[in-house]
């Protein structure tokens, strides 16, 4: 086959019959719904703990503990093999993660059956935090939004990860997030990335002015920016701060109304969206259930 060929993205369609004449692969979920080689985003105003939940979610499966219900290892007490997870922090510093990573332990992993020791030498070996508040920004677009090297070079340290974060993904590039064509090749950037390293990507973004004015924080419309971005993405879950409508709805008092964080998953494709989840701030701002709605 010619050079030219190896370059045609039209030279090698889909074989329909083969399709039609064998069972599909399993899907291969890192999270529910957000599958291995994909892009997902993790959608929020500031300080409403989209952070602390990158780092909880990072830590349960680097573990192969439990978060949340199954929204990182499944149900069960133990019911994931442990990951290799990649933690990108462009705010925050190593003495910041230090306290969180204590927090999490006293409190997520405290919750599970798993040896305490045990869990510090499986976070040893599978989770890699790169903490980078005051050193050079990792710029991921080009003058031309074309890739770049320290592009390359965060692909390459993300390979053997089953899932990467970027937080937040504003500090990744230094595009006009409004701009569509500048969002789209930042999203198809990552996707290429994602493809290479077999892993889930998420980025964590903030949300729009008028998602919290107007009462639509849960959205898939809530992201900030062109909606280039979310439309590229195949899974997206949000946190919004309850307004008094979905405290009354969901029993919060009014004057608990601070500590809760509504958690949805407005965006995903490939299984069925889930209901409204209703979290608190736990011991040392540790997202848990809330009690008072269980």
């Amino acid at each position: 086959m010619s050079e030219q060929a190896l370059k045609n993205p039209f030279s090698s369609p889909l074989n329909i019959a083969h399709m039609l004449r064998n069972p599909p692969p399993t899907l291969d979920h890192v999270l529910p719904g957000l599958l291995a080689e994909t892009v997902g985003l993790v959608v929020g105003p500031g300080a409403v703990s989209k952070t602390m939940l990158a780092l909880q979610m990072a830590i349960a499966m680097a573990t192969g503990t439990p978060l949340l219900g199954g929204l990182v290892g499944g149900a069960g007490p133990r019911s994931a093999e442990p990951a290799r997870v990649v933690l990108v922090m462009a705010e925050e510093s190593a003495h910041v993660v230090w306290h969180r990573l204590h927090a999490i332990a006293s409190v997520q992993l405290a919750a599970t059956d798993i040896d305490p020791h045990h869990a510090a030498d499986l976070l040893s070996q599978n989770l890699v935090i790169h903490a980078l508040a005051g050193q050079e920004q990792v710029n991921l677009l080009g003058e031309c939004w074309e890739k770049t090297p320290a592009g390359e070079m965060l692909r390459r340290a993300c390979e053997g990860a089953r899932l990467v974060i970027l937080d937040p993904i504003r500090d990744f590039h230094n595009a006009d997030e409004n701009d569509a064509t500048a969002m789209k090749c930042l999203a198809r950037h990552i996707g290429s990335y994602a493809c290479s390293t077999h892993a889930a990507w998420l980025l964590v973004h903030h949300t729009n002015r008028a998602a919290a004015l107007q009462d639509y924080g849960g959205s898939a419309d809530a992201a900030r920016g062109s909606t280039a971005l979310p439309n590229a993405v195949r899974w997206q879950l949000n946190l919004s701060r309850p307004t008094r409508a979905t405290a009354k709805q969901f029993g919060i008092a009014k004057e608990q109304l601070h500590r809760h964080v509504l958690l949805d998953i407005p965006k995903a494709n490939y299984v069925a969206t889930t209901d409204t989840m209703v979290l608190t701030r736990g011991p040392h701002g540790v997202l848990m259930f809330s009690e008072e709605t269980a």
